[in-house]
């Protein structure tokens, strides 16, 4: 790593473009599964892991590290979806806490997931070539790489 203090113009552009393209598409997805099914970004997720991960139900500390939320976070949000009746969370023993999604939830679900598929088409995918999608997965692939 380079010792400057300071990035270069070209390097804090880059940095910039980074982040308004991740806003940018992140919000238009968030507004279009609002906008489908009532759920917020934050719900979305919840929902999705229970379903995807833990066919329904999840431990408390499990969800939060696939959400990458620290415990507190999760505590609030789940709080939040339970007053919705998104889901419910029971205790089998003192360490243990489970969420699941109730019927509501996947109902709430249902018309949300397609339209985040539409969006994230719509917002990136579809603006690419199928070689700028190849690059940028690639370069994805370089950035995540430990």
């Amino acid at each position: 790593m380079t010792s400057s203090a300071r990035l270069t113009p070209t390097e804090l552009a880059l940095w910039h473009q980074f982040k308004l393209v991740g806003e940018r598409v992140n919000a238009a997805v968030e507004r279009d599964i609002l906008a489908a099914s009532d759920l917020t970004g934050a719900e979305f997720g919840v929902l999705t892991r229970l379903v995807d991960l833990g066919d329904g139900s999840l431990r408390q500390g499990e969800l939060a590290t696939s959400m990458r939320w620290n415990k507190s976070r999760l505590s609030h949000q789940i709080t939040r979806m339970e007053k919705r009746d998104l889901v419910t969370r029971s205790s089998e023993d003192a360490s243990a806490v489970t969420v699941s999604i109730t019927d509501g939830g996947r109902r709430a679900l249902k018309p949300a997931r397609p339209a985040h598929a539409e969006s994230i088409r719509e917002h990136l995918t579809e603006r690419l070539s199928a070689d700028q999608r190849a690059t940028l997965a690639s370069v994805f692939e370089s950035l995540l790489a430990e």
